[in-house]
């Protein structure tokens, strides 16, 4: 398998920006004399819950149903000999109720992953394409970048908390002064709706390409995710559809909307992931 050094690198760097970020939080609360086991059982405890429960929220938020084998054969079938051929557990099978041609895996490690479809996914793509699209997700779940979301969101937590906890600090000297306490929760809300919103999306922007990649190599036929992706993109979808797959749209393979800024999507552009395709055709 060929590396892609130059975005295995930018991928470093991102990753450890994170966690030099998580750790300055951490250092920063310490300093102010916050008590070291409270911070290990806050940060100990938001992390648990992230870990352990974030996939059973994603799946009961967009409705997605468990398949057995004897309801979609071929699509077992599929994901059956992809995770063969990545030497990963084969994962849950799933299905969204859900017009938008979309899918996405979810899950806290290779053992306990599902990868989950929806009815318009399946009703738009051939065969091909599907193991394109498949191969993708799988390879979400080969990287174990899943949880690298989930702790994105955790670590912007974290920072959060710090922030309003610094402009309480600044803003108020009466513990009673309600009015700083909103400022500090509003600049902290603005702080996780803004930059922390950026950091997250810009992980989950660098998680597609890795996976856009494992579905090239895996699959030896990069052409069938860039038919997929053409095919699955720039719809107009009812507002319904949208909302139902709100909760998973960072771990979708593709955006359910279009952003103005690259900064504020989850996704690189169509146009940059198939132009990055091309590229790993050529190495084939």
């Amino acid at each position: 398998m060929v590396i892609d050094w130059g975005m295995t690198i930018r991928k470093i760097i991102v990753y450890g920006a994170l966690f030099i970020l998580f750790m300055i939080a951490i250092g920063f609360l310490m300093l102010m004399g916050v008590n070291a086991y409270l911070i290990a059982l806050m940060a100990g405890g938001f992390l648990f819950i992230q870990y352990f429960f974030s996939d059973k929220l994603v799946l009961w938020s967009t409705g997605a149903r468990i398949l057995e084998e004897n309801e979609a054969p071929k699509l077992h079938s599929i994901v059956e000999n992809l995770a063969a051929e990545m030497d990963i557990p084969k994962p849950k099978v799933a299905v969204v109720q859900n017009d938008i041609p979309n899918a996405f895996a979810t899950g806290r490690d290779k053992r306990h992953a599902v990868v989950a479809v929806t009815t318009g996914i399946l009703n738009r793509l051939n065969e091909r394409e599907m193991r394109g699209v498949l191969a993708h997700e799988l390879s979400h779940i080969k990287n174990r970048d899943m949880f690298v979301v989930t702790f994105a969101s955790f670590i912007v937590s974290i920072v959060s908390y710090v922030v309003y906890f610094v402009f309480t600090m600044l803003f108020s000297r009466d513990e009673r002064n309600y009015g700083a306490s909103m400022l500090a929760w509003l600049v902290s809300m603005l702080f996780s709706n803004t930059i922390g919103v950026i950091i997250i999306n810009t992980v989950s922007r660098y998680r597609e390409y890795g996976a856009d990649r494992g579905s090239a190599l895996t699959t030896r036929d990069p052409d069938a995710l860039i038919s997929a992706l053409r095919k699955i993109s720039g719809g107009d979808y009812n507002r319904e559809d949208a909302m139902g797959l709100e909760s998973a749209k960072a771990l979708c393979i593709s955006p359910i909307a279009r952003s103005v800024m690259e900064l504020s999507s989850t996704h690189p552009s169509i146009e940059k992931r198939i132009a990055y395709l091309e590229r790993i055709k050529s190495e084939l």
